[in-house]
């Protein structure tokens, strides 16, 4: 918890900063990496180096030695002294070892090696095998690497040579690398942050860029839109689906005021006429008879509304996601049956012929009122645009578990203009037909509403003569 509010309350690092630190990380990591095997691989060269020359230093002065056998060892070690003194670096002795490890010849008279030799002697089966050592002791002042390899003198027996080395120029080459590379990784440092901080800048400018124009897009201007550099990269794929989003908003945005114009425009004529019928009511001049019929007048408006009120709370509700639907088996082609039944004296006084057929009991998981209302509002529409003497025919069928209801008429059909429209809030395919003559423009569109909430669908089409509604719902399962 405590850790939780500490990243609470630590400010937020940008996207560039997080960039550049994270470039410099990079930079120095590779750095870390090619300087750290660099120096193993310079120190195995110069220490592959110093063995090849150590080596090649006790050949050489075993041949002195087999060249020089005639001269006592005291003359010996007085020519390798002054030999090696003339060099200018003191870096380089010779030793000579018998065979109980005790020092008979040494080039440098101020030998800090132990004597006798405190290694463990080499193998003298290893013939002429050099065995190389490492040498360190509070005597000096860097480990001295000592080559060695057994050497049988003639009239002299066996002894054990030596070429030694003092390590310190090494130490001195591998300290001054280290410097370097310590130098190196500081300015690769500098370097990565100047110039992962003008990357990170360039990287993030088209960023930046869509930032400032997102933030000039409001309401009142969901037309515009993010511009876009070509690169079809992945800024550029970004502001496309930004730019489809916005367009996703414009038209639900644009929905919604229609919406709302079109529900207000609805909600206005009752209102109206239900002021209207008060102001009547008021007069005082007013017989009771008419005052009745006001009154009548006014508790059908009071119906309409009541049924434009239910119909955007059902809309409202099945946008917003929350269930409005109570499902429970029923037979679909009783519910059928019976909004067949309701309608048919309505069909009688009008003229029209209507009929029913379905080929077998239908059992659906489903609202049952909802279903009923949908029936209710496409049989409403099919006997409304049906002339006296037309045919409204309703058909049920099922197959591949999928019922299928069809409402079809003989009226006069949907213009084809009209036909991507239908199913759309408020809309009317005849804007000058009078309300109550073609209702509040909601009722095709609460029937796709809770038939697609089913989990079905709802299409229109124009037969040869009228149109054809068809439903499709799923059959409840065994």
């Amino acid at each position: 918890m405590f850790y939780g509010k500490l990243r609470r309350a630590r400010p937020p690092v940008k996207v560039g900063t997080r960039l550049t630190l994270w470039g410099m990380g990079v930079t120095l990591a590779v750095c870390a990496v090619l300087c750290c095997g660099l120096y193993v691989g310079l120190s195995v060269s110069l220490h592959q180096e110093v063995d090849s020359f150590l080596e090649g230093e006790v050949q050489e002065f075993l041949a002195i030695l087999q060249e020089e056998q005639d001269d006592s060892l005291e003359e010996i070690e007085r020519d390798i002294r002054r030999e090696l003194g003339s060099r200018l670096r003191r870096d380089l002795t010779f030793r000579l070892l018998d065979t109980a490890g005790q020092v008979v010849v040494t080039s440098d008279p101020h030998d800090a090696l132990p004597d006798p030799w405190a290694q463990p002697m080499p193998p003298k089966r290893a013939g002429g095998v050099p065995r190389f050592d490492t040498v360190e002791s509070s005597r000096f002042t860097h480990p001295v690497r000592v080559c060695s390899q057994w050497a049988d003198l003639p009239a002299r027996g066996e002894f054990l040579a030596q070429a030694t080395y003092n390590l310190g120029d090494i130490a001195a080459s591998l300290t001054t690398f280290r410097r370097l590379c310590l130098g190196t990784m500081i300015l690769a440092a500098g370097l990565s942050l100047i110039g992962g901080r003008w990357l990170a800048r360039r990287i993030l400018h088209p960023v930046q860029r869509m930032t400032a124009a997102a933030r000039r897009i409001g309401a009142d201007n969901l037309s515009r839109r993010l511009s876009r550099t070509g690169n079809e990269d992945e800024l550029d794929r970004l502001g496309a689906v930004l730019n489809e989003m916005l367009e996703r908003l414009e038209r639900q945005f644009s929905r919604i005021q229609q919406f709302s114009a079109d529900a207000a425009h609805e909600l206005r004529t009752p209102l109206a006429a239900l002021r209207g019928n008060a102001e009547v009511a008021l007069s005082s001049n007013v017989a009771e008879s008419e005052l009745r019929s006001v009154l009548e007048a006014s508790i059908e408006e009071y119906d309409r509304l009541s049924r434009i009120a239910d119909d955007l709370l059902l809309l409202a509700r099945a946008g917003s996601g929350r269930p409005f639907l109570s499902p429970s088996r029923f037979s679909l082609q009783a519910a059928v049956r019976d909004v067949v039944d309701l309608f048919a004296p309505l069909a009688q006084d009008k003229g029209v012929s209507l009929t029913f057929t379905s080929e077998s009991t239908i059992q659906i998981d489903a609202d049952g009122a909802r279903i009923r209302q949908v029936i209710s509002n496409l049989l409403d529409n099919a006997l409304k645009f049906t002339p006296a003497g037309g045919t409204v025919r309703l058909s049920l069928a099922a197959s591949n578990g999928t019922a299928e209801l069809m409402v079809s008429d003989s009226g006069v059909g949907i213009a084809p203009e009209h036909m991507p429209h239908i199913f759309d809030r408020f809309y009317r395919a005849d804007a000058a037909r009078s309300r109550p003559a073609g209702g509040s423009g909601l009722g095709l569109a609460i029937c796709r509403t809770i038939v697609e909430g089913h989990g079905g669908s709802i299409e229109a089409c124009n037969v040869d003569v009228g149109s054809c509604f068809r439903v499709r719902l799923p059959v409840s399962s065994e």
